[in-house]
């Protein structure tokens, strides 16, 4: 198994032999093999006030989980699977849909990781880039930013393609993280001038570099093309809005990729965030690749598969940390 491709099941007929009896004996069939004997309550209840299209994707969602055994938390699987047949956004039969269902149980979450072996700890020693790296680095991204202004409808209908895409390609991320919680990107989008600009933000920008802040009370001149470069960059780092200078696909999905990021892996390994949110973006949005640094170093040592268990689950004890 591996975390960028499943394999579409086949049990359309095992499902309709179910629902022979009608949706409620098979809904309460599968719940009951998913979650085993003993005193519970029915989630039926719930079911039974969903539309016909949520109670039909329900039924589906439960029946793949019925075939796919593995050691997950199977209560919350179905109560999570039922809350979320009202905001489905996959239909049975494509693979977004197994991405969907398997994410938000929290089956892929509990179950990818244990194929994975871990790597060797590691001490790190992180140095913060120095002034000069620090200014090339600002400059190659003034001089690539767009120009022009956010065309705010064209953004809004990318960025609904962009997390679609992102559902259908990836079938990771937390069960209760923005991919599938009702974010919606494309009305959480928003034109980079309206960052703040102040010392703050810049300071805090010169850190997502791997820079040391310190350098921009030494370089006035530095410190002016931060401030410019904040307003014509991706948004970087945590928060519900996403800022982009122009409506592409590239941007919004570096954007996005950032508030995708596990709280966990912020916490232990935050310095990697913009290495691998540019890794990510160049396998998920058409971004340009790292051509050096960690994102180079770190899929060819420990591959892709453990990087995004530690960015997307916060499993950083797959980086060796």
């Amino acid at each position: 198994m591996t975390l960028s491709k499943t394999k579409r099941g086949d049990g359309d007929a095992g499902l309709a032999e179910r629902l022979r009896d009608g949706a409620e004996a098979a809904f309460r069939s599968m719940e009951a093999e998913l979650l085993g004997a003993g005193p519970r309550g029915s989630h039926w209840i719930n079911v039974a006030a969903l539309s016909l299209p949520q109670q039909a994707w329900l039924m589906h969602a439960l029946h793949l989980l019925t075939r796919r055994p593995a050691d997950y938390q199977r209560a919350p699987a179905v109560a999570r699977l039922v809350g979320h047949a009202r905001r489905y956004a996959a239909e049975p039969g494509d693979d977004a849909f197994e991405h969907e269902v398997l994410a938000v149980s929290g089956w892929t979450e509990a179950v990818f990781p244990a194929t994975l072996t871990l790597p060797e700890p590691v001490e790190l020693s992180v140095e913060p880039a120095d002034r000069d790296w620090v200014s090339e680095e600002v400059d190659r991204r003034l001089a690539a930013a767009p120009e022009g202004g956010l065309d705010l409808f064209a953004a809004a209908d990318l960025g609904a393609a962009v997390q679609a895409g992102l559902r259908a390609e990836f079938p990771g991320n937390r069960y209760d993280g923005p991919l599938y919680d009702g974010f919606d990107l494309g009305a959480r989008v928003r034109d980079s001038v309206e960052l703040p600009d102040d010392a703050a933000a810049r300071a805090a920008y010169v850190t997502t570099l791997g820079g040391d802040p310190a350098v921009l009370d030494a370089d006035t001149r530095l410190a002016d093309r931060v401030r410019r470069l904040i307003r014509r960059d991706a948004s970087h780092g945590p928060g519900r809005e996403v800022c982009v200078p122009a409506a592409d696909r590239a941007l919004l999905t570096h954007a996005f990729l950032h508030l995708l990021a596990h709280p966990r892996f912020r916490a232990r390994a935050g310095w990697l965030e913009e290495d691998l949110v540019a890794l990510f973006t160049a396998e998920y949005g058409g971004g340009v690749a790292p051509a050096e640094g960690p994102a180079v170093t770190l899929p060819a040592e420990l591959g892709s598969d453990r990087l995004k268990v530690a960015f997307f689950f916060g499993r950083t004890e797959y980086l060796g940390v």
